[in-house]
């Protein structure tokens, strides 16, 4: 068995959304309930910020991280700026346990890897989406247990206000892999690495095993076979014999 250690990306890899809009849009509603009817001037601006990000997402942007950075510019400046963390938690907490979230899971790729974890293996996850959200969703789901590590963005916060959501790790894969790798004593030769998108393409010419993911768009898997020789798995028996037997 040369592989001992399995890392996941979140988005579009184990859960069938491929940013944390669906999250940010969730804390909006909720604040904007909350407003109602005595904060007129928070009202007016979620309501700003929302004609913000409907042109923002008909004009859409040619570089995908200039328009998922702009996203974020928008509800970290309008909505989530100064909010208790408090609120932000339960409306996460709330969040994952809709059956529209749990739904969204891929357990192709989550029931393999709770085999793997165990049968001894490590088990983790790099992603640019939010720790508290990746860790609510899965403790909800019944995995949460099943993978030893989760490296993901985190809630800026001062004084439990929140600051920003933070994007750091969005283009930055590549480079904090390798410090993962470093940091947990890891060897890139006995690690698969599962993604699905271009943000993990550096990832990819890091470890062994590159796999690409069940959500991936079938463009991206023929290349990635052809580019890394990544495993393309055509099925929840297809990679979990992959994980089993590499």
């Amino acid at each position: 068995m040369a592989c001992n250690s399995i890392i996941c990306d979140w988005n579009g890899t184990i859960i069938a959304y491929w940013d944390e809009k669906p999250i940010l849009e969730s804390i909006a509603v909720d604040l904007f309930k909350a407003s109602i009817p005595f904060r007129p001037f928070r009202i007016a601006r979620i309501l700003k910020a929302r004609r913000e990000l409907e042109t923002l997402y008909r004009e859409g942007h040619s570089d995908k991280f200039d328009f998922v950075k702009e996203m974020f510019r928008i509800y970290n400046e309008m909505i989530i700026k100064g909010l208790p963390v408090s609120f932000i938690h339960r409306s996460i907490d709330r969040y994952a346990k809709k059956q529209q979230t749990q739904a969204k899971l891929d357990h192709r790729v989550l029931r393999p890897i709770k085999a793997c974890h165990q049968a001894g293996r490590t088990t983790g996850i790099l992603s640019a989406g939010y720790k508290y959200g990746i860790e609510r969703i899965l403790a909800v789901a019944g995995y949460n247990e099943y993978f030893d590590f989760c490296e993901a963005d985190h809630l800026k916060e001062d004084h439990s206000r929140a600051i920003e959501f933070g994007l750091n790790i969005y283009k930055n894969k590549p480079k904090l892999l390798l410090k993962l790798l470093r940091d947990r004593n890891m060897d890139a030769s006995t690690v698969v690495y599962l993604g699905d998108s271009e943000d993990d393409e550096g990832c990819f010419e890091i470890v062994r095993y590159p796999v690409v993911a069940f959500l991936a768009a079938e463009e991206l898997k023929e290349r990635y076979a052809r580019k890394y020789k990544a495993f393309v798995p055509e099925n929840e028996k297809d990679l979990a014999n992959y994980l089993k037997y590499t």
